[in-house]
C-alpha cells in the first residue's frame, strides 16, 4: 500500500510551538489548520489549542490541556517532550507552510488513486466525468491550501488604482468593463466589471434566459470575448435553437415545427453561419457543483482564453451533501463570488424569485424577493430583476416591453430600464432611439 507523504516529527515540533509560546499562534492559524495534520490526535490537540486561544491565550499549558490528552488517548508524558524539545519558535511559519503542503500533496495522491482506478473505464463519457471530477478535486485542494497574499500598503493600492484609472481616462466611451450590448444597461453600469458576480433575477417566464443568452450572443459575438455558458436546465439544442430564433428572427414555434417558409430557411442558414462565429462554450451538464465549474473554466481559460461566465441558474447548482436549501443557496452565491475573483471575469448568474412577488398589487421585484437566502444580496455586486407588465396585464400599454430593474449596484446607480423584447424571437433590444443593439442578421 502506498504510503501518504506527511512528517511527524514536523507535526509534533508545530504542536509543541503552540503550547510552548501561543503568541505564535497568531502567525500561524490560517495556514496550519487542524485538517492538515497527518496524526488524528495532533489534528484534535491542534483544533483544541486553537478554541483555547480564541478565548484566552493564557490558558494554554499543560495542566489545562491535560484532561483533552487523556480524552484523546495521548499521553502527556509525549507532549511534555514536544514541548520542552522546542528551542526557539522563529520558523514556526515555515513549519505550518511545510505542513500545508504536506497535506495539500497527500490530497493529490489520493486524486491520482482514484484516477488509476478510472483507468479501466471505457465508456468515453465515464472517462470524460472522472478527468473533470479530478480536476475539480484538484482545484478545491488549489482552493484551500494556497496561500494568497490579500495584504498590501495603502501606497502599493494607490498605485495600482492609478494605473487602472490612467486606463479609464483614455477611454471616452464611458465603457470600463465588457460591454452587455445594451447601450442603456451599459450607461447604468459602464459594462460588466472584472471580479463581480451580477445576479439577474425574475419569477419564471419572464425571460430571465433569453436575456442571458441575448447577453452571451452580445458578448461573445459583437465583442468577440471568449464567454462560458453553464445551462443547468436546459439542454444544447433547446439553447441554440433559442439563439437561431433570436438571430433569425423567425418565430420560435416555427423552428421548433420545421414548418418555414424558402425565405425564412434562408434567414435560418444566415443565423447559422453567424453564429458560428460566435466566441462561446456551452456547457448543458446538470448538477454541476461550482468547483466542477470552475475545472471547467480553467480548461477553457487555459485553451481559449476566458472573459465572462454565465450560469443559468442559481438554484439549480449542487454542493455539499447535508445542508440546508439556506445554507446551499448562501454557500454557493459565496462561491460564485469567489470564482469571480479568481478569473478575474463577471460572473452573470441568473435566479429565481420567490412566491411572495405575486401576493402584491405591484409585482414588480425587489430585493427581498430573492430566494432562499440573503446571502445573494450581500455577495452579490450588482442584483437586476425582470420584469414584464404584459405578463399580468394582458391590457397594458407596455407590449412588447421588459424592464430591468437594477435593485443594487455597489459601485453604481440603480434604477430602471426598459428593454424591447419580442418573445416569439426569443429576442431583447435597446430602445435608445439611433442605435440598434441586440445581434441580429435580419
Amino acid at each position: 500500500m502506498l504510503q501518504l507523504p506527511h512528517d511527524m516529527a514536523l507535526e509534533a515540533n508545530l504542536i509543541g510551538c503552540m503550547i510552548y509560546d501561543p503568541e505564535c499562534i497568531a502567525e500561524i492559524i490560517d495556514i496550519a489548520k487542524p485538517q492538515y495534520f497527518y496524526s488524528r490526535q495532533y489534528g484534535a490537540l491542534c483544533k483544541k489549542i486553537y478554541e483555547l486561544w480564541s478565548e484566552d491565550a493564557s490558558k494554554i499549558d499543560l495542566v489545562v490541556l491535560d484532561p483533552f490528552l487523556e480524552k484523546i488517548e495521548l499521553p502527556i508524558s509525549k507532549v511534555t517532550e514536544m514541548v520542552m524539545s522546542v528551542a526557539s519558535t522563529k520558523s514556526v511559519r515555515h513549519t505550518a507552510e511545510r505542513l500545508r503542503d504536506l497535506a495539500a500533496l497527500r490530497a493529490s495522491v489520493k486524486v491520482g488513486q482514484d484516477l488509476i482506478e478510472s483507468s479501466g473505464l471505457r465508456d468515453s463519457d465515464d472517462i470524460r466525468k472522472a478527468i473533470d471530477d479530478a480536476e475539480s478535486k484538484l482545484s478545491r485542494i488549489t482552493e484551500t491550501t494556497v496561500e494568497i497574499d490579500s495584504m498590501s500598503a495603502i501606497t502599493d493600492a494607490l498605485d495600482e488604482f492609478d494605473r487602472e484609472f490612467a486606463e479609464i481616462r483614455k477611454n471616452s466611451t464611458g465603457i470600463t468593463g465588457i460591454s452587455s450590448g445594451l447601450i442603456d444597461l451599459d450607461l447604468k453600469t459602464a459594462g460588466f466589471q472584472k471580479q463581480d458576480l451580477i445576479i439577474l433575477a425574475a419569477r419564471p417566464s419572464m425571460g430571465k434566459t433569453a436575456l442571458a443568452l441575448q447577453l452571451a450572443q452580445n458578448i461573445s459575438i459583437d465583442s468577440q470575448e471568449p464567454t462560458l455558458f453553464f445551462s443547468l436546465e436546459m439542454a444544447k439544442r433547446a439553447l441554440v435553437r433559442r439563439m437561431i430564433a433570436n438571430q433569425s428572427k423567425i418565430n420560435l414555434h416555427h423552428l421548433n415545427t420545421g414548418l418555414i417558409s424558402k425565405k425564412d430557411y434562408e434567414k435560418y442558414e444566415q443565423a447559422k453561419q453567424f453564429l458560428s462565429k460566435a466566441n462561446l462554450v456551452i456547457d448543458d451538464q446538470s448538477g454541476m457543483t461550482v468547483p466542477e465549474m470552475k475545472a471547467k473554466a480553467r480548461r477553457m481559460q487555459r485553451e481559449r482564453g476566458l472573459s465572462c461566465i454565465i450560469v443559468d441558474y442559481l438554484q439549480f447548482i449542487q454542493g455539499e451533501r447535508g445542508l440546508s436549501r439556506f445554507d446551499l443557496v448562501s454557500d454557493n452565491t459565496r462561491q460564485l463570488k469567489n470564482m469571480a475573483r479568481e478569473f478575474d471575469v463577471p460572473v452573470i448568474c441568473l435566479s429565481q424569485l420567490s412566491r411572495g412577488v405575486e401576493q402584491r398589487e405591484d409585482k414588480r421585484p425587489m430585493l427581498s424577493d430573492l430566494r432562499e437566502s440573503g446571502e445573494i444580496e450581500q455577495t452579490a455586486d450588482v442584483v437586476m430583476f425582470l420584469y414584464r407588465d404584459e405578463y399580468y396585464n394582458l391590457e397594458t400599454d407596455s407590449k412588447n416591453i421588459a424592464e430591468l430593474i437594477i435593485g443594487k449596484q455597489r459601485n453604481g446607480p440603480t434604477g430602471k430600464i426598459e428593454l424591447a423584447f419580442y418573445k416569439e424571437y426569443n429576442w431583447f433590444g435597446s430602445l435608445t432611439k439611433g442605435v440598434e443593439h441586440g445581434s441580429n442578421t435580419g
